[in-house]
């Protein structure tokens, strides 16, 4: 978007991810709210990763990630540390500190994702494969 900005935005608007790299990292993800709509300092997204799959252990370098777990259950790891998630679980994962989300379940494992400053939801849009738009 140029000068205009999208204040308002349906789920049927937003192009939809799939990530299967590494190994058994099976994910879709879809970008919510980001540059393309005019949002300037923050990011937004959701993930469902597949069931006995996880998102890469990895660290983002300058942006800090807030996400709530919407629906299933697993174990988010960060730093050296594991916490059981679940529906309702908030989760925080600092600048350099390494993190990732395994779903233990034999359900998907869906989340709500926030970056500060925005940046990492751009390398989704260039390593994921694009397979439509999100259904409500």
């Amino acid at each position: 978007m140029s000068e205009e900005y999208c204040f308002v935005k349906d789920l049927n608007e937003t192009t939809v991810y799939r990530l299967t790299k590494p190994d058994g990292c099976n994910r879709t993800v879809t970008i919510l709210l980001d540059k393309d709509d005019g949002v300037k300092n923050v990011s937004m997204g959701m993930c469902i990763i597949d069931p006995q799959s996880k998102i890469p252990f990895h660290t983002h370098e300058n942006e800090e990630e807030i996400m709530y777990v919407l629906d299933g259950e697993g174990v988010f790891k960060i730093g050296d540390s594991e916490k059981r998630i679940s529906e309702g679980s908030i989760l925080f994962a600092p600048p350099k500190v390494g993190h990732q989300i395994i779903n233990t379940s034999d359900k998907k494992l869906q989340f709500i994702f926030v970056y500060s400053p925005a940046g990492p939801e751009q390398n989704i849009k260039k390593v994921g494969q694009a397979i439509g738009t999100m259904k409500k």
